[in-house]
């Protein structure tokens, strides 16, 4: 079951992309949406509104990092070369497309499979921050931000990228609901949020220090 959602989800990333609006639209019209919870006020006290995602990465540091889903490697070539960490882990499906110098770089470690299960096989409170970026699905992201609670160290981040429903391109995601029940469920403060022209904004929450 696993290597089918496996070859699934690389299908469904090699979508040329004069197609993929079709499969959204199609998608459009399988998923149904839900609101999301409604954030207490002290939870978004200190939150610090910055202008890019690479803002946020810069505020972050550097450190111990992962990044769940990296494709192209786009950001973690960011990372790299401005954040400085001491250690970056790339998880994804599938890093035949990923940017070779970055796979290759010598602080970086590959970690191939479902995003869930390696998240899980890292060690309890030792990331400075974990960056979730794979399945934008509501039950993909509730999985990766669980999985990833107990990986950062206490006073640590989890950010979530695309923290919105949905793209003007057509893209449905599950992210702002996944993410704002698990701020409140677990009562881990907003500290940063990016800015996005398309509405398409990262979120960092942060584990209380206790």
């Amino acid at each position: 079951m696993n290597a089918l959602k496996r070859l699934v989800m690389i299908v469904r990333q090699r979508i040329p992309a004069g197609i993929r609006p079709f499969f959204k639209v199609l998608k459009l019209l399988t998923v149904k949406g839900a609101t999301s919870p409604q954030i207490p006020a002290h939870l978004l006290t200190d939150c610090r509104l910055l202008a890019t995602r690479q803002d946020l990465a810069r505020a972050l540091g550097g450190g111990r990092v992962a990044e769940i889903g990296t494709q192209h490697g786009r950001f973690a070539r960011f990372i790299l070369d401005e954040v400085r960490p001491e250690r970056l882990h790339v998880v994804d499906l599938d890093v035949s497309r990923t940017d070779r110098s970055v796979l290759e770089d010598p602080r970086v470690a590959v970690h191939v499979g479902f995003s869930t299960a390696v998240l899980s096989s890292f060690e309890d409170a030792s990331f400075d921050w974990i960056y979730i970026d794979a399945d934008h699905s509501y039950e993909g992201v509730r999985a990766d931000a669980e999985a990833a609670r107990s990986k950062v160290k206490p006073g640590g981040y989890i950010v979530f990228n695309d923290f919105a429903h949905a793209d003007p391109f057509l893209g449905v995601y599950g992210v702002h609901r996944a993410a704002t029940e698990f701020l409140v469920r677990h009562q881990w403060p907003v500290r940063f949020m990016s800015y996005d022209p398309n509405a398409l904004y990262d979120i960092a929450v942060q584990r209380p220090a206790r």
